[in-house]
Formats: structure tokens, C-alpha cells, sequence
């Protein structure tokens, strides 16, 4: 195991990744993650992202919560970046929006329905694998009236 791990590490380091984040690029990720609610749902989404400056983008997503014990949940986020290029290889970048979701508890015969609107604030990282790939790790806090919680999620995203 020890063998592999020095093998993907020398891999990742030899890459000749030089990722400068421009004015006008775009990016499209898969996110998967984990809410760390009251239920605890696995998280799936799909973002874009598109950089206004250098350092700053918006990136917008539509994620999906995963049913447990009944509850499933849709969210709309727009979220802003500002991106701290460490390396060609590496960047990271503090995170603040707002978010709209959805929820739904199944009850038997009936359903409830909710929708809140909140905020998100958080820290991402993301490494440079080559000009178009990136692979990053995002956690963020959503701030929402009595039902505030973490998300822990990797990201997977091509730049174009």
C-alpha cells in the first residue's frame, strides 16, 4: 500500500499541470460529498464555474441530497471565489453565497414540503492534474434558519 501511494504521488508531482486561472474561463465539475445534518445525506452535484478576474469567480450548483430516513433535498447555490494560486499545480480559495433549497420529508400517505433560502461560507483546494482537469476537496458551512450544517464534498471539474 505504502508502494502505491509513493507511485500516485511521484505521478501527481511529475505532471506538468501550468493552470493559470483567466478572465473568461469556464469550468464544469461532479461534485460527491456528505451533509453532516440532522439526517446525514450523501451529496451529488453539478457546478460551473466562470472566473470574472484572475482571482475571482462565481460558480453557481445544483445539488442533490440524497434520500435518508425519509428526507431528500434540492439546492441552488451561487457562491463567489476568490482563488489563491499557490503553485501551477495547487490553488485554494475561500468561498461565501447564497442558497436555495428544497426539502421533502416522506410521512406515509403525505408529504412536507419546505423551501429555505440561506447562506454558505467555506474553504476549497484544488490541484491542477493537467490544463483541463482538476480535482479539488470543498467544505463548507450552510447557514439556514434551524437547520444550519456542514458539507464536506471532492470535486472532480474540466476547465475549457
Amino acid at each position: 500500500m505504502k508502494k502505491l501511494l509513493l507511485l500516485l504521488a511521484c505521478v501527481l508531482m511529475s505532471v506538468g499541470a501550468y493552470a493559470q486561472h483567466k478572465q473568461g474561463q469556464s469550468a464544469v465539475g461532479l461534485n460527491i460529498g456528505y451533509n453532516f445534518n440532522d439526517v446525514g445525506n450523501a451529496v451529488l452535484a453539478l457546478d460551473y464555474r466562470y472566473s470574472i478576474t484572475d482571482e475571482v469567480r462565481l460558480a453557481p450548483s445544483l445539488t442533490y441530497l440524497v434520500k435518508n430516513d425519509q428526507v431528500n433535498a434540492w439546492a441552488i447555490d451561487v457562491n463567489a471565489h476568490y482563488l489563491f494560486q499557490l503553485s501551477d499545480m495547487f490553488g485554494f480559495y475561500p468561498l461565501a453565497g447564497l442558497s436555495l433549497s428544497f426539502w421533502k420529508q416522506d410521512l406515509g400517505l403525505f408529504s412536507a414540503n419546505e423551501t429555505y433560502f440561506g447562506a454558505n461560507l467555506g474553504l476549497g483546494g484544488e490541484f491542477y492534474l493537467t490544463d483541463a482537469i482538476t480535482l479539488g476537496l470543498e467544505a463548507k458551512y450552510n447557514i439556514i434558519k434551524d437547520m444550519d450544517a456542514a458539507a464536506l464534498a471532492v470535486r472532480v471539474g474540466y476547465t475549457f
